[in-house]
């Protein structure tokens, strides 16, 4: 039996820990599914699910292209839950290249920025300074929403929107008006009860419904995210050939910084000789799983592999593991993949 040991933040959601504090711990867990063997089997399984899916494997060519290597209708957007936050980072990134940032700035956390696990930062207490380098890091490893409101306050969502276009994705327009976490949290569950007009309203009167939330301390709580809300539009949409373009896109840079936060968590077990260098960023909430890789094979060559489900229950994607133990099963057929 393989051991596909997936990290902690590998497979933690926008909202980690909504469950009620007196759930009772597992009695039994299931074995792990023998390692898929080739790309029929990979894209078998994630077909397989009760959920709309897509996948790319792809090579990264040398003008930073994602070249597939293996695919299962890549060009629709879904939801990418977590995966927004690479754009969140590309913005950042951007905005530090251009001199108006600095990763040793300072952010400051308050109530009116503090948002639902998961992560960390929304432990600390007002007032506290954080770098942006380390809510940088925080967001990418740990997923830590709070770091993404900290980052989006501070460069703003017009750059995030653009931090799209940059990035190579295809419908930007999609993700406009560009949902903070808090946002997230108050137009899918929210006592407002906005979904329904949000699911029925175009970017003008979005960003209108964005402007008249209530400001100060986040009115939704963890038990309260429940049902799926990516089917109202409640979410942030791309392909899989979308999230390869951004891994690509944000590997380009030769900020070692950057790359360090890339770098954190490399998401599931994958074998170090073979990739020396992994970056890893998904998420999750109410009917929908993530996952995306950029990885660097010791002889060199960059790939990117990428994996989005969403379904109308939450029953469908119950079993996490097996999804994103996938990943390692996709970079061990990566390893021996003969490319140009």
């Amino acid at each position: 039996m393989r051991r596909a040991a997936v990290t902690l933040a590998a497979f933690v959601a926008l909202c980690a820990g909504c469950a009620a504090d007196d759930e009772p711990a597992l009695t039994h867990v299931t074995p792990s599914p023998a390692a898929a063997t080739s790309w029929d089997d990979l894209s078998g399984r994630l077909a397989a699910l009760d959920a709309d899916v897509g996948m790319v494997a792809a090579r990264v060519d040398d003008s930073g292209r994602c070249e597939p290597v293996a695919e299962l209708d890549p060009a629709t957007p879904r939801p990418m839950a977590s995966i927004f936050k690479l754009y969140v980072l590309g913005a950042a990134a951007a905005a530090v290249d251009a001199g108006s940032l600095a990763w040793t700035d300072q952010l400051t956390v308050n109530g009116g920025l503090r948002s639902l696990p998961s992560g960390e930062l929304q432990d600390l207490p007002d007032g506290t300074a954080v770098s942006v380098e380390r809510a940088a890091a925080m967001m990418i490893a740990v997923s830590d929403n709070t770091g993404a409101e900290l980052l989006m306050d501070r460069v703003g969502r017009a750059a995030v929107e653009d931090a799209m276009t940059a990035m190579g994705h295809a419908r930007p327009q999609l993700n406009r008006p560009f949902l903070t976490t808090r946002e997230f949290f108050t137009v899918g569950w929210g006592p407002l009860d906005l979904r329904d007009d949000w699911a029925g309203a175009g970017a003008a009167a979005r960003t209108r419904m964005l402007a008249a939330l209530p400001g100060g301390p986040l009115r939704v709580s963890g038990p309260d995210i429940t049902d799926p809300v990516w089917d109202s539009g409640v979410d942030w949409f791309g392909s899989a050939l979308d999230v390869c373009a951004a891994q690509a896109a944000l590997h380009t840079s030769q900020d070692p910084v950057l790359r360090a936060v890339l770098g954190r968590n490399r998401g599931v077990t994958i074998d170090e000789g073979d990739w020396p260098y992994v970056s890893y960023k998904g998420g999750s909430a109410p009917g929908v799983l993530t996952a995306s890789w950029y990885g660097e094979r010791a002889d060199g060559q960059r790939y990117v592999f990428v994996m989005q489900a969403a379904a109308t229950s939450t029953s469908a994607l119950a079993d996490a593991d097996a999804f994103f133990a996938l990943g390692a099963d996709a970079f061990a057929l990566l390893a021996g993949h003969q490319g140009p």
